[in-house]
């Protein structure tokens, strides 16, 4: 971002956090399950109610999602991905699932259908709700090794700052760095455009916010220095939101880009007796490569340091308290 977009762009809200030095980590947005649907531009801002684009099966999954008390909902993350002149095939829709499985994971299981449009409602319905009917629709599975799917949130209607930095961005990786084992998709609004430009890499699971073209070399390459990644690395799905998302990141610069091949696992050991806005928790961290020739756990506490406060949404006319984290006693073992 240049000085000159900044100095114009006052009123956006993910300029006017990186002025005030926002740390983006520890707000990664946390799922059991999600799912990436092909869906026609142009979208509206609240695109999953959008009973005109929406298949009429996942209508009615939201509307049992909706009905059920928050503390019995699962933990999943719908997203929209744009179709795509090179990805895309006429009369049929890409739909990605991504599904956290047991205990420690460097990824999240992905499986991936190409479905005639008619039926796409059918095999979310089944995965959703009866998942004994999902081998009917096995004819449609799409097979590959080791794709990488670049998610960059251009969701303008929803807030423009991720229209105004977000699409430039997806233009970069799309035009640059997309190959056969990489793709890259715009997606609807995951959360965050605070840290707008923001992506999200899957299946891995990792968020990434204030990206510019240098920092997206690197998430692509997971190679080179990460330094400049330090405050842009908003956490990994796999691990609690805040306190752990934190220490995971501190975890990240210490061991280097090969943290992020190990299979991992994280829990909170105590916390503070403020449910609503705990200001410390205790975490541990379990790891071990995919051989298992290398495996141990960090145990860190981490504390809010401090808040800033901004404004969370371009046109917001409330700011909102951001905590900031801080590790301490960063143990290794």
């Amino acid at each position: 971002m240049t000085a000159t977009q900044t100095s114009n762009s006052k009123a956006f809200c993910n300029v006017l956090a990186m002025e005030k030095g926002l740390d983006a980590a520890g707000y990664a947005g946390v799922f059991e399950t999600a799912f990436a649907l092909e869906m026609p531009l142009p979208w509206s801002r609240a695109l999953l109610l959008d009973t005109d684009k929406m298949p009429a099966e996942l209508t009615q999954i939201v509307q049992i999602y909706l009905d059920t008390p928050p503390e019995d909902r699962p933990s999943f993350r719908p997203l929209f991905i744009a179709p795509d002149d090179e990805y895309s095939v006429a009369g049929y829709r890409r739909f990605i699932s991504y599904t956290r499985q047991s205990g420690a994971i460097a990824t999240f299981e992905q499986t991936e259908y190409l479905m005639p449009e008619a039926d796409v409602g059918k095999l979310i319905w089944a995965l959703s709700q009866n998942p004994d009917d999902v081998s009917q629709f096995d004819q449609y599975k799409v097979e590959h090794d080791e794709v990488r799917d670049i998610m960059v949130c251009t969701h303008g209607s929803v807030d423009v700052a991720c229209a105004k930095f977000g699409f430039p961005l997806y233009r970069y990786l799309r035009d640059n760095l997309a190959d056969e084992k990489l793709r890259v998709w715009r997606v609807n609004h995951f959360g965050g455009h605070v840290f707008a430009p923001t992506l999200m890499d899957m299946p891995k699971g990792d968020y990434w916010g204030f990206v510019d073209e240098d920092d997206a070399r690197l998430i692509v390459e997971r190679a080179g220095n990460l330094e400049p990644l330090h405050n842009k690395y908003r956490g990994w799905a796999g691990l609690p939101y805040g306190f752990a998302q934190a220490m995971e990141r501190d975890i990240l610069m210490q061991e280097g880009w090969q943290w992020q091949t190990y299979l991992k696992q994280g829990i909170i050991l105590d916390t503070d007796s403020d449910e609503e806005n705990p200001k410390w928790a205790d975490v541990r961290i379990e790891y071990h490569s995919q051989n298992n020739s290398v495996s141990g756990a960090y145990e860190g506490r981490i504390v809010v340091d401090k808040h800033i406060t901004t404004i969370g949404s371009t046109d917001a006319d409330e700011d909102y308290p951001y905590p900031q984290y801080r590790v301490l006693d960063l143990v290794k073992s």
